[in-house]
Parts: C-alpha cells; sequence; structure tokens
C-alpha cells in the first residue's frame, strides 16, 4: 500500500494563483468524505480549426496522448475506486490512459461531464473571433453558466455520495471543470469570473476536490481544492502538494 504523504502548507501556483483550503476543518478530516480529481482532456486534433464542442470524432493529436499518459501517471499513485468521462472521443481516450493505470476499473460515462450545449458548433474560429458561449447565448436554447454548474453538481453528488470516503477521477472539458472551479472558490457564476486571469485550467490538468467528513457538500468553506497541470509533481520531484 502507498503511504499518503502529509498535506503541505497552501502554495501559490504560478499560474492560477492559491490553492484553496478549507475552513475549520482538523486535518485528517480534510478529505475524509472523499476526493474527487476533475481533469480536463487532453490536446484536440482540429486541423480545419473550428469549434468542435459536441461534435463527433474529434480525437487527440500526439501530442495530447503525451499529455494523457502523463495525467495518468500523476494519478496513478492514488488509490482510485472509479473512473467518469463525458462521453465524447477526446475525453474517453484521455480517460482510457488513467485507466491503463487501473486495469481492475471501467470507465463510466456520465452525460453531466459532457461539453457545453452551444449553437456555435461547427463554426470556423476565424467567424466567431473573441466569442463565448454565454454572454449572449448564441440561441435561447444553449446552456447558460448556471445550467452546466447545476448538472455538474448532480454529477459531483451523485458520485461523491456513491463513492464516499473513496477517490475518483473524472475527465470532462474546459468549462465544465472552470465552472465549478469558480463555484467552490466562490465566484459569481458570470463570463468574469470564467475568465479571470490564470483561472482556467490547462488541458489535461486536474482540479483536486477533497470533500469533509460528511462528503459532498455545498458549503464552499468545507471544501479544499488543489490544481496541478504539468509538469506534474510527481514526475519532477517538485514539492507533492495535497497528494
Amino acid at each position: 500500500m502507498l503511504m499518503e504523504m502529509t498535506p503541505a502548507p497552501l502554495a501559490e501556483h504560478p499560474r492560477t494563483g492559491l490553492h484553496k483550503g478549507a475552513i475549520g476543518l482538523k486535518p485528517e478530516e480534510i478529505g475524509l468524505g472523499g476526493s474527487l480529481f476533475l481533469c480536463r482532456h487532453a490536446e484536440v486534433d482540429n486541423p480545419q480549426q473550428i469549434l468542435y464542442g459536441r461534435l463527433p470524432r474529434f480525437a487527440l493529436t500526439e501530442a495530447g496522448r503525451k499529455q494523457a499518459d502523463e495525467l495518468a501517471g500523476f494519478l496513478a499513485e492514488q488509490d482510485l475506486a472509479a473512473i467518469y468521462v463525458s462521453p465524447l472521443l477526446r475525453a474517453r481516450q484521455t480517460a482510457r490512459a488513467i485507466q491503463a493505470r487501473f486495469p481492475n476499473l471501467k470507465l463510466q460515462t456520465d452525460r453531466n461531464l459532457l461539453e457545453v450545449d452551444t449553437s456555435y458548433d461547427g463554426r470556423p474560429l476565424s467567424e466567431i473571433g473573441d466569442f463565448n458561449f454565454y454572454e449572449p447565448l448564441a440561441h435561447p436554447d444553449d446552456e447558460t453558466v448556471e445550467m452546466v454548474r447545476d448538472r455538474v453538481f448532480k454529477f459531483v453528488r451523485r458520485a461523491m455520495t456513491r463513492h464516499k470516503g473513496q477517490k475518483i477521477a473524472a475527465v470532462s472539458h474546459g468549462d465544465v471543470v472552470v465552472i465549478l472551479h469558480a463555484f467552490y472558490f466562490g465566484f459569481p457564476m458570470k463570463l468574469s469570473s470564467l475568465r479571470a486571469p490564470n483561472f482556467y485550467p490547462e488541458r489535461a490538468s486536474v482540479t483536486r476536490y477533497d470533500f469533509p467528513p460528511e462528503g459532498f457538500t455545498l458549503d464552499t468553506d468545507r471544501v479544499q481544492i488543489s490544481y496541478f497541470d504539468a509538469p506534474f509533481p510527481l514526475q519532477r520531484g517538485k514539492e507533492r502538494g495535497f497528494l
């Protein structure tokens, strides 16, 4: 069995700012209710430079496959109880790299981890310019920030209840990852929060949520957050942080 490291002091990440500590918990209570490693998929092959969104058959590049392998190596020392994944190909390929380190686990798809539902899909990036999904919506039926937040809550609540006290990984998409991150940082559910400087997650990054003894909660004070991207600390001999 691998030994757990004592959590290091909260440290400033060079891109994302301070990790967020839990308030009012003893050190041994942090993560007692379970831990979620929420991953963004790796680099996507998009030679036509379109907004691929929920379009099918967008696979990882060769560099993306290497990113996924590095991500998998970062998670390999964790005793994962489950791996969840968005149904889209790029997410599944990223998750398969993680699964290769945990051959006893099956990938479990969950549509609540899907990319944002937007009418921008398929449009050339050159036509869209400095677009965003939400302000304004491309179509009245498109997802809002609040709608994405609510479905990722649904996933996290269900998964962390099912695996209370355990560690799980999930592979999703940039906006899904950043919206949950913004909520637990206490940011308003607005575009400006998602575009906060150095806040958007890199490809193949990991945002870790350590839940209190009661498990899943929307009480942002009781959830500890840490963020990691390449070069990952376990592979480079750097500070292990919260791992």
